[in-house]
């Protein structure tokens, strides 16, 4: 269920498919205090969970677990992560990834040269922008303008009602309500909206 590996770059924490999240924090215990030693406090991690989709609402309380043992969640790998073709960034490459556990509001404007990650909601009137992809773990409401530098890069969120979105120089005016998370990526000059639906919606 719960497993690491080690890389030149960098560490990476493998989840795989698990059914309760209580079972996972536990397996999570139990490794941590047979591995605890070996990290240095405040160790930066990757995390790679297996069914990202299904378990998106657990990403924030799974990083703040990780957290909780000075561990710094520095990226959420998705199942679109080649280890081969995409290798991990260390700290001192401008690609950081960087997390924001706040709500943006109305009026704010956020600009990084990585990718970012939000614990909260980026409600409208406000804008994002990152070199790098972009994951929303809240309901999103303001500007998104991702991929500005980084290929290939995507906007990830747990809702969106959005006036306009932008992956690269790709912009896109948004007329759909996405009540459910929403994955978005650019392929052929178009953007694509993959919308996961809960079972009993489809």
């Amino acid at each position: 269920m719960f497993n690491l590996k080690i890389f030149k770059s960098g560490i990476v924490f493998y989840i795989d498919k698990y059914e309760k999240l209580d079972t996972l924090f536990k397996e999570i215990d139990n490794k941590m205090h047979d591995i605890r030693q070996f990290f240095d406090d405040s160790e930066k991690i990757m995390i790679k969970i297996e069914n990202f989709k299904e378990k998106i609402h657990d990403i924030p309380k799974i990083i703040e677990k990780f957290e909780s043992y000075n561990l710094k969640v520095k990226g959420i790998l998705t199942e679109h992560y080649d280890e081969k073709e995409t290798p991990i960034k260390r700290e001192e490459d401008k690609e950081t990834t960087l997390i924001i556990i706040k709500n943006i509001r109305s009026g704010q404007k956020l600009n990084h040269t990585g990718h970012l990650i939000i614990v909260g909601n980026v409600h409208s009137g406000s804008e994002i922008i990152a070199n790098g992809s972009i994951v929303i773990f809240g309901q999103c409401s303001g500007i998104v303008r991702a991929g500005i530098k980084i290929k290939p890069s995507y906007i990830l969120a747990l809702s969106m009602n959005t006036p306009l979105v932008q992956i690269g120089e790709v912009k896109h005016q948004v007329n759909n309500n996405y009540k459910n998370p929403v994955f978005i990526y650019e392929k052929g000059g178009k953007l694509f909206f993959d919308e996961f639906k809960k079972e009993e919606e489809l």
